[in-house]
């Protein structure tokens, strides 16, 4: 907005916009201000270039076949409980029993817990075996 119509308003602030991209790529330590493109790429609510994760590149962590296994333990756990009727299906509110469903989702479980084992310390083992047998014995209850 032109000063003369702001009408008593405080003058906006003045950002500098630094791209570390350019100092990235020729080699130097220190930061390079950027050009006019940088700041309508900021104006324009365009996100700063990330990795495949979405999280800056020097913040991912590492993804190995455990950490895929530990993310899809979770899920088939989800899976147990909705068809041990224990929980809505968050896609229909409905909550429904179907004990092969929720068979199949514990032994995947299991399966996982099994192999995870080397990877394990102390307290994680102790909480996935906790889980199975919560899971195996409200199965139990239901069969």
């Amino acid at each position: 907005m032109p000063p003369d119509e702001r009408d008593g308003q405080e003058p906006e602030e003045e950002f500098v916009k630094v791209d570390r991209r350019a100092s990235r790529e020729a080699g130097k330590g220190e930061e390079a201000q950027a050009g006019p493109e940088a700041e309508t790429d900021q104006q324009e609510g365009r996100p700063e270039p990330t990795g495949a994760a979405g999280k800056p590149e020097e913040e991912r962590p590492e993804l190995n076949v455990y950490s895929l296994l530990r993310m899809s333990v979770g899920m088939y756990v989800e899976q147990a409980w909705i068809h041990l009727g224990l929980r809505a299906d968050p896609t229909t509110n409905k909550t429904e029993t179907n004990l092969p469903l929720a068979k199949v989702a514990i032994d995947t479980v299991t399966f996982i817990v099994e192999e995870l084992q080397p990877d394990l310390d102390a307290s994680e083992k102790r909480e996935l075996e906790t889980l199975l047998a919560n899971l195996r014995i409200n199965y139990v209850r239901r069969a």
